[in-house]
């Protein structure tokens, strides 16, 4: 048995195959939009790929030593003296990007200036791919002051008033080489010719190339010299190579190779030039110190040396004590140390104050010497005197001669650092032209778009599927709503050519006296209806206080299950009539609703064409048009409207005369009658429900044709009284909300709904219905073709 249930439409936990199935389904029906949308990324990114600007990078790499240069004695406290080269490479790294080095290369590539044609973006581009250099393109759409390709213009030097600094200047090509400057206000400020210097009013430009056509326009700035140097210093990439390597590389990145190259080049160089000249500088000052000390020096080690040969000579000689011996060279070491920090404390005094840190920390360490020496001196107090003195005089002679000479050595060092022929800072590779850019990549870009093209088309399928597009597969109603779907009804072309006939003679052509067919104006429609009215056309009286509109319709509907009973749609009829036998097995009336969500959805084919399908098979069926407000289910017979459902349920008439026949063997039909004001209240009270049961008694099968739920209550209200009510759903004409709300208003009713129907499938693509809002309202001059 199929029975909807009535739960909420959710799809189930496990239906994950079932979703990716309809996915699929949804790309393979919109695959060409998929494809299009997919195609159209695809483009873009291959254009945007190749009209991209090329940036590359140049690399050089520079060595940073962190040793003491050679200085001996590494624990000599003498190292401080000279520059050791040790450096931190985080601090070189800042040096590399200051002003010292970096402006320079500034002044080297003319880099506080900029000169640029004036184009238009993406189209100037794409111009310029297609011009040979030094032949300018002629100007399109009239536009000269752009440059369209294949101009040539170069300037080799400009200087600006500080007020013109930053101010994109005009250069206007006047043909011949020649040239006007305009300040931002398009006022004159010199004109010149390629090849020579203009000077005026304050500002000197030399342009040594130009070749463009008259009125072409170029664009020079000149920066200010900080912001020159501060941009040069930002594009400059420095980093260290691993941690604590000492090497570090140095890049550049621009639109052209060679300068980029030469410019990171230049860096490196403007970097090692001023190390080295920083390294000469101290070092001459170093050597400076160092010479005005050495005399002192020479004089120590004479008088040192002097005062141990007199005491040589009047002691004669003398064999030390192991005791004396361990004096002797411990007391060489402390004075060896005293000896340095007292000149290391010299040197910096000829740069820092007594008060400043590097002099207190000098004189804290001299003071700590100072004490270990008294303290070691008094170990040796029990040796004798003359032992002690000899021992003194040896020691003052060895430290003398021992400073003096490591100072004769650096002295030497300090010689050749000055003449610079040593460096602590070395070019590893230098930067080469390279022949690749680093951005944009075009494969990744293409591989990206290509990505991002089918899923933006698979989106738009799905978008346009779910939001823009009606549901056309019966399975997914099926799982998505739970919604048994009884039949799939295809869409039938006999039906759709009786239909044009029918609209090609409705009420808009009226036949005029004489017998000449014309059609009138909109605006005489309802003039010609009128005239219809007293040559004998259908007309609904008024019946007591009800308002009866007359009918638009004077032609008989097309009965496909009669004319075409081999049609397509007919076959999935008789398969629609075969389950509905099923699924009313346990209704608790033979009473059938078919009901819709909107109008056009093709209620009325289906139920007249069912109804003497059921007719056919042998049963006693009863067809009721329920819609009180467009009811036209008797055209479909040839049948007066007049006497209908209004009728018998206000009174007027008895159900015999309500009740009549089709011409079809064992089919019955009530009319839907006049339009009242007021027909939710006409359905709604207890005479339409004893009017049901009394029918269902007599009859086989009661067949009810009811209005659209979106568009009215009357469908609710009759599905509530019917046993079994059926929801026809045109293909491709809603979208889930549709069919969801339609089964919430059914829900609220307290419907038995026991399944659906698909109806109008084309043959190979969804249909669709065109807004979302649904206008229903049924008057005597709506003269639409379609089924409601």
């Amino acid at each position: 048995m199929s029975t909807y249930d009535m739960m909420e439409d959710s799809p189930s936990g496990n239906d994950e195959d079932a979703v990716m199935r309809d996915l699929l389904r949804i790309i393979i029906e919109q695959i060409w939009w998929v494809i299009g949308i997919a195609a159209l990324v695809i483009a873009c990114s291959v254009l945007y790929a190749h009209i991209q600007v090329r940036v590359y990078s140049a690399d050089a790499l520079v060595q940073v030593d962190s040793g003491n240069g050679g200085n001996a004695g590494g624990n000599s406290k003498l190292a401080s003296l000279v520059p050791s080269g040790g450096m931190h490479t985080e601090a070189e790294v800042e040096i590399m990007k200051s002003r010292a080095v970096v402006e320079p290369v500034v002044e080297q590539f003319k880099l506080n200036f900029s000169a640029w044609p004036n184009t238009i973006p993406i189209l100037g581009k794409l111009t310029s791919m297609f011009a040979r250099p030094g032949h300018p393109l002629n100007a399109l759409f009239g536009m000269r002051s752009y440059a369209w390709g294949g101009e040539l213009f170069a300037v080799d030097s400009l200087s600006v008033p500080k007020s013109l600094e930053g101010a994109m200047l005009t250069v206007r090509a006047l043909g011949d080489g020649r040239y006007q400057l305009l300040d931002p206000n398009g006022a004159t400020l010199l004109t010149g010719r390629a090849g020579t210097q203009a000077e005026g009013n304050g500002v000197t430009l030399k342009v040594t190339k130009l070749v463009a056509r008259p009125d072409t326009e170029f664009h020079v700035m000149r920066f200010n010299q900080l912001d020159a140097v501060l941009g040069l210093a930002n594009g400059l990439q420095v980093t260290e190579k691993g941690h604590d390597t000492g090497i570090v590389q140095l890049s550049y990145m621009g639109t052209d190779p060679r300068q980029i190259t030469a410019i990171t080049n230049a860096a490196a160089a403007s970097y090692l030039k001023h190390r080295q000249e920083s390294a000469q500088e101290e070092a001459s000052h170093m050597l400076s110190f160092l010479n005005s000390e050495m005399p002192r020096l020479r004089e120590e080690v004479t008088r040192a040396e002097t005062a141990l040969s007199e005491y040589q000579r009047r002691s004669g000689s003398f064999q030390p004590t192991q005791e004396a011996s361990i004096y002797l060279s411990g007391g060489i070491e402390y004075e060896k140390q005293i000896a340095q920090l007292r000149i290391a404390r010299a040197q910096l005094l000829t740069r820092f104050t007594e008060d400043s840190p590097e002099v207190k920390t000098v004189d804290a360490q001299l003071s700590a010497m100072t004490r270990e020496r008294g303290r070691f001196e008094d170990q040796f107090k029990t040796l004798p005197g003359s032992e002690r003195e000899a021992m003194s005089l040896q020691r003052d002679a060895k430290v003398a001669e021992e400073i003096y000479v490591l100072l004769l050595n650096r002295i030497q060092e300090l010689s050749i650092t000055r003449a610079g022929t040593m460096g602590n800072v070395h070019i590893i590779d230098e930067a080469l032209v390279p022949s690749s850019p680093v951005r944009p990549n075009p494969a990744l870009i293409i591989s990206a778009g290509t990505v991002l093209g089918i899923l933006a088309g698979i989106l738009f399928a799905f978008c346009r599927r779910t939001f823009f597009q009606g549901i056309a597969d019966p399975e997914f109603v099926e799982r998505r709503f739970q919604l048994p779907i009884f039949g799939a009804i295809a869409m039938s072309q006999q039906q759709l050519r009786g239909d044009r006939m029918l609209l090609s003679g409705s009420a808009t052509t009226s036949k005029l006296p004489g017998g000449n067919a014309r059609k009138l104006p909109a605006g005489l429609t309802r003039l010609v209806r009128s005239f219809a009215l007293k040559t004998g056309a259908p007309v609904r009286e008024p019946v007591n206080t009800q308002t009866i509109i007359p009918s638009p319709y004077a032609a008989t509907r097309t009965l496909l299950s009669k004319t075409h009973p081999f049609d397509i749609s007919v076959e999935g009829l008789r398969g629609l009539r075969a389950s509905l036998q099923f699924g009313l097995i346990d209704a608790a009336n033979r009473i059938v609703a078919f009901t819709s969500p909107a109008p056009s959805d093709g209620k009325s084919f289906l139920c007249a064409n069912l109804a003497t399908l059921f007719a056919e098979s042998g049963k006693r069926v009863l067809l009721i048009d329920a819609d009180l407000r467009r009811g036209r289910l008797a055209h479909y017979f040839g049948r007066s409207p007049n006497g209908g459902l209004t009728e018998l349920l206000t009174g007027q008439v008895d159900l015999k005369v309500a009740t009549r026949e089709t011409g079809v063997s064992g089919l019955h039909f009530i009319a839907a009658g006049g339009y009242p004001p007021n027909p939710s209240e006409i359905l709604t009270s207890n005479r339409f429900a004893e009017v049901l049961d009394l029918l269902s008694a007599q009859f086989d099968l009661v067949i009810v044709d009811t209005p659209p739920l979106l568009a009215a209550a009357d469908a609710a209200i009759i599905s509530n009284v019917a046993g079994a009510t059926v929801l026809v759903i045109r293909s491709g004409a809603h979208t889930e909300r549709d069919i969801r709300m339609s089964l919430k208003k059914l829900r609220r009713a307290r419907a038995h709904v026991i399944g659906g129907v698909m109806n109008a499938i084309p043959p190979k693509h969804s249909g669709r219905y065109d807004g979302t809002e649904y206008k229903y309202t049924y008057t005597a001059l709506d003269i639409s073709h379609k089924a409601d």
